[in-house]
């Protein structure tokens, strides 16, 4: 998703850390493009363009700044090559890859030995692949208890669960809880509609959000 160059402007004059690595501006009087954070001096906003990427910017002509070298921007490193694999095992085991496929098939996916993901994720995560996959699974579940009136069977399922009896063993062994004992909703097969807390990180102009929604 591009953001407004207005807010990429914005961070340039500030030079706001947040926003190094997630675009690049080149100068249209120098010919160079650089990190929102370059050391160099502000340039004149209609002597601005910006782009998503490194490549983007080559793309358009412009060549690389040799005081904030944006080889060196975050996520773009080469150091950051194995923080971006392991990134990408957790998002692909957050939408569901290891629920009916062993770890070898998602490595061969990624183009990886399974060795060398299971390195590289546990050096990134601290635990393995598929420690990681249990602990999603058990907190998604441990929502759906505590937030919807759907059975325990149910439950298990949705959250990628093979049996039944595997999730209850497991919820007990980790959280030293029945799943029952987390039910705020009575259990009914028969609801239309379920509610979630959701969960967001300030500064977010909710109420704009919401309206747009709308």
């Amino acid at each position: 998703m591009w953001i407004n160059d207005d807010v990429c402007y914005q961070a340039l004059t500030a030079r706001d850390a947040r926003f190094d690595g997630q675009f690049f501006v080149a100068v249209v009087t120098t010919g160079v493009y650089c990190r929102p954070v370059c050391p160099a001096r502000i340039p004149r906003r209609d002597n601005c363009r910006f782009f998503p990427s490194a490549a983007a910017a080559e793309a358009g002509g412009y060549r690389p700044c040799l005081r904030c070298r944006p080889e060196l921007a975050p996520g773009h490193a080469s150091v950051d090559a194995r923080r971006r694999l392991a990134r990408a095992v957790a998002a692909r085991i957050d939408e569901g890859g290891l629920t009916d496929n062993p770890l070898a098939a998602l490595a061969a996916e990624l183009g990886v030995s399974d060795r060398h993901l299971r390195r590289t994720f546990g050096d990134e995560f601290g635990v393995s692949p598929v420690a990681y996959a249990q602990t999603q699974r058990l907190l998604l579940a441990k929502r759906l208890l505590t937030d919807t009136g759907l059975p325990v069977t149910e439950v298990a399922l949705a959250a990628g669960f093979g049996s039944v009896r595997r999730f209850n063993a497991l919820f007990r062994q980790r959280y030293r809880l029945q799943p029952s004992q987390l039910r705020r909703l009575p259990t009914s097969r028969h609801q239309d509609s379920l509610d979630f807390q959701l969960a967001y990180r300030p500064p977010l102009d909710w109420p704009r959000l919401l309206a747009f929604l709308g």
